[in-house]
């Protein structure tokens, strides 16, 4: 089995570290198994109790070689799917807000935060994020969470 490289482990790193705290919550990290889809894998990864730092995260997916999407798109698709839970094919505020209340907890993001994100998101200007939408939202946060320069 090779590592995963370097890069794709960011990536998700990233996806479930939106407020780039260098740390991914438990929970989190239940929500990240559960995009793999894998029934049998995830069974066999224990679920830690402690927030995950990067090092952590890259032990275990080199562990588990968790490297199963060659597509460096598709964890966000996954996790686009997961939060339109009404299969739409777009994310609404409310649906952002159920989303990140449950990855992040209650109380994190205001009213007013995910609408914002929402507008900022939001080419189309019609208020909800579609999954190209949410694409440019996610290469624009791992550009920033690298440290790159962001328009």
């Amino acid at each position: 089995m090779s590592d995963i490289r370097p890069e794709e482990i960011k990536q998700a790193f990233a996806l479930f570290d939106p407020q780039n705290t260098g740390r991914i919550e438990p929970r989190a990290f239940q929500d990240f198994l559960n995009t793999l889809g894998d029934e049998e894998l995830k069974a066999t990864i224990r679920i830690p109790t402690q927030p995950l730092d990067l090092k952590q995260f890259t032990d275990l997916m080199n562990r588990y070689n968790l490297d199963e999407h060659k597509d460096p798109e598709e964890p966000y698709r996954r996790a686009f799917m997961s939060i339109n839970k009404d299969a739409s094919g777009h994310v609404s505020s409310q649906e952002l807000r159920v989303a990140l209340e449950g990855f992040l907890g209650p109380n994190v993001f205001s009213e007013a935060d995910v609408d914002e994100i929402i507008r900022e998101g939001d080419v189309s200007g019609d208020g909800r994020i579609t999954i190209e939408e949410f694409l440019k939202i996610m290469h624009k946060s791992e550009k920033r969470h690298r440290g790159e320069h962001v328009l």
